[in-house]
């Protein structure tokens, strides 16, 4: 029951750790285009994203995988960026057809960012292994990332209904994301 605690908080201070937010700018700028109507799309991409996040926490944990750190950090802010990016110019409707290209997106962006996360990880389950630690942490990561979801989806209905436009609350929502990320990318394009 300790490993169970301890590896779920850890995957709920991951994704709620204000020091750590990519993935919450990340999933922000995810769902920032839907509203209630539209949750089974957006549930399938965050759920998408985790299953990405936990498969390279896998396996660079057992050390099937190893990139350089330094990429890892350029390309996280780069994943947040073409997704702000993608809902300010792209996303003009939410269709299950019209996010079926972002889904795969999503995937791989889940990827880049649990390679973020990969270092750390495999120190904390030095001696652990990483069956049931990893279940126990992507069981965290998920019940954060629904929470986030859930507050913004919240807003956005709100927003809606004290007549902030969808254009509007896309264009505000993703010009502060980018405008957020922009010392970030000059920082970690530095490091390259």
């Amino acid at each position: 029951m300790d490993d169970f605690l301890f590896y779920t908080k850890l995957g709920l201070y991951h994704i709620l750790d204000p020091k750590a937010y990519d993935h919450l700018l990340f999933l922000v700028a995810l769902t920032l285009p839907y509203l209630y109507k539209q949750l089974r799309q957006l549930v399938v991409l965050v759920t998408v994203f985790m299953i990405g996040h936990t498969i390279s926490l896998w396996a660079a944990s057992a050390g099937i995988v190893r990139i350089s750190a330094t990429w890892i950090e350029f390309l996280i802010p780069i994943t947040i960026l073409l997704t702000a990016l993608h809902v300010l110019y792209w996303n003009k409707t939410i269709s299950a057809k019209s996010s079926a290209p972002f889904t795969l997106l999503a995937l791989f962006f889940g990827v880049i960012h649990g390679l973020g996360f990969s270092n750390y990880f495999s120190m904390v389950f030095a001696d652990k292994g990483i069956g049931l630690p990893l279940l126990y942490f992507t069981l965290g990561i998920e019940a954060a990332q629904t929470l986030i979801v859930v507050v913004v989806v919240f807003m956005n209905i709100l927003l809606s209904h004290l007549g902030v436009s969808k254009r509007d609350r896309l264009l505000v929502g993703s010009s502060i994301i980018i405008g957020i990320l922009v010392p970030i990318l000059i920082s970690s394009s530095s490091a390259l």
